[in-house]
């Protein structure tokens, strides 16, 4: 260590202890957010990183110790902007059970509050180190629908061009030889997260020009992604050139995982090839000279005030939790809808959703005979496992195949919102039934299907005028032989009448309406 370095270690001895009592005090006061990331580490082989990723910031700060000492740490009050903004999204996707939004915030708040008791100076020589938190964050979830599109269709294509027949519907396609599906292990998100998270550390350790850190971690995006498509294609191709003996089992995932570590070892060979070398300076000059006095009193300060302002937070969205809703009556189907009758007999099939008592599960006919299947889910006071925009709600329990369709606009009975079109494939007394379904949200009174744009609705809805139901609501009836104009037809009809009656009934549940 140099004089320089030697002549400020008080100052450090006195950061370092508050730096270490905020994030043990942000991991305690938050620890409810920190288990739940720690669950899905454990839980979920895709986010297993996460365990590691705590001690490669560490790590990464401490292999440059050297440059960091010659810094002086200077505390800065204008980083608790960020913590407050921070407790505010995390405050929100809380209460709306948006359980990525609200471990990326809580992370956030961490970097902010060690920000400013680091001060800005060295923050942003620590930027890297500390942005590498975020991947601590199980997130990517978003991103398998679309890669399972881009995947196949990549698949499908690179067929083509070899010269084999292929036919595709939505995530299915068959060859001669036999049939595939991209399902969500496929997807490659799974390379996406090792890549980038791989990435970003080697960028940091291998360069310290800005752009190249940077191009680096896009291309480590990039590759795997292209590389997915690849990958798919070849193990296709081995199952199709081995008449389905290879490849289609335990083998395909030890295929894909050899492919891609043979894909990250000829980056990181081709990285090293402009690899960078950087002497600590001598000594870096504080912007303002401050005692050694002031600076601890200053790191206390900044300390105490983002975890007090956490623990206000925290206690009063406790609070807010804690809320109950008082229902003054009980959520069912209709007799009737309009000119649809409801059917005594049961429903063809149950759809899989999150556990709530306030349900519809009811089939109905027109005078002509046709029939349609409602399935509405009525969550009063959604919480993160209880809400209705999630995943988990899926249109059948035993769902044979499925195959998205274009989204459309309809008529819900003067307000017209883009439904979620698909065809589906259920088995039914032995026998497989091609359906059409609609499928959308109704969150605090509002109806539609962007499931960002509900999260956001029900965040402000919360605020104002104080409501957290949300139902999802889904519509099915048989393909018609007329064809799926005929069908979008008898879908379109009924949920003109179907969803101001089930608007009325959600409101009279919750006592908004009579």
């Amino acid at each position: 260590m140099n004089e320089a370095a030697h002549s400020v270690a008080p100052s450090w001895r006195a950061t370092f202890v508050a730096s270490v009592v905020v994030f043990v005090g942000m991991v305690l006061l938050f620890q409810s957010t920190a288990l739940g990331m720690v669950h899905t580490w454990y839980n979920f082989e895709t986010y297993t990183h996460g365990f590691l990723i705590v001690p490669i910031t560490l790590w990464l700060i401490w292999q440059r110790r050297s440059h960091l000492l010659v810094f002086t740490p200077q505390p800065s009050a204008g980083f608790l902007v960020p913590v407050a903004l921070g407790l505010g999204v995390w405050v929100l996707a809380r209460l709306t059970g948006v359980l990525v939004v609200e471990q990326l915030a809580f992370v956030a708040i961490v970097i902010s509050a060690l920000g400013g008791v680091l001060g800005l100076q060295v923050t942003r020589f620590l930027a890297f180190p500390l942005l590498f938190l975020f991947f601590a964050v199980p997130m990517g979830e978003d991103l398998v629908p679309p890669m399972m599109e881009f995947t196949a269709s990549f698949t499908v294509a690179a067929l083509k061009l070899t010269g084999i027949p292929v036919y595709r519907e939505g995530l299915w396609f068959s060859l001669p030889s036999g049939n595939w599906s991209v399902v969500e292990a496929c997807s490659g998100v799974r390379y996406l997260i090792a890549s980038v998270t791989l990435g970003f550390m080697y960028a940091y350790v291998t360069y310290h020009t800005l752009w190249k850190r940077i191009l680096f971690i896009a291309v480590s995006a990039v590759v795997p992604i292209l590389a997915n498509g690849v990958r798919a294609y070849i193990i296709v191709m081995i199952g199709h050139l081995s008449g389905m003996k290879y490849a289609t089992g335990v083998d395909h995932l030890i295929y894909g995982w050899f492919f891609f570590g043979i894909v990250m070892f000829i980056l990181f060979w081709i990285g090293s090839y402009w690899q960078e070398e950087q002497d600590a300076p001598a000594f870096v000059p504080p912007p303002r000279v401050l005692s050694r006095e002031s600076v601890g009193l200053r790191v206390a300060a900044v300390a105490l005030s983002a975890l007090g302002l956490s623990l206000a937070v925290v206690l009063f969205t406790m609070r807010a939790e804690n809320a109950s809703v008082q229902l003054v009556g009980q959520f069912s189907a209709p007799n009737s809808i309009d000119r649809w009758r409801a059917i005594e007999a049961s429903p063809l099939w149950s759809p899989d959703y999150l556990p709530t008592d306030q349900t519809i599960e009811a089939r109905y006919a027109d005078p002509d005979g046709d029939q349609v299947q409602l399935f509405v889910a009525l969550y009063p006071q959604q919480r993160q496992g209880v809400e209705a925009i999630s995943q988990q709600n899926k249109i059948a329990a035993d769902l044979e195949r499925s195959a998205g369709l274009d989204s459309v606009r309809v008529d819900l009975g003067g307000e017209e919102v883009r439904v979620v079109r698909s065809k589906v494939i259920v088995p039914v007394g032995g026998v497989q039934q091609e359906h059409l379904v609609w499928q959308w949200y109704r969150v605090a009174g509002r109806n539609l299907t962007n499931r960002y744009e509900g999260k956001a609705w029900e965040a402000l809805a919360r605020i104002y005028p104080g409501r957290a139901d949300g139902a999802w609501i889904a519509i099915t009836t048989p393909l018609s032989v007329q064809g799926l104009d005929a069908s979008d037809a008898r879908l379109q009809d009924f949920a003109r009448s179907a969803a101001p009656t089930i608007g009325r009934a959600i409101d009279h549940v919750l006592g908004i309406a009579d």
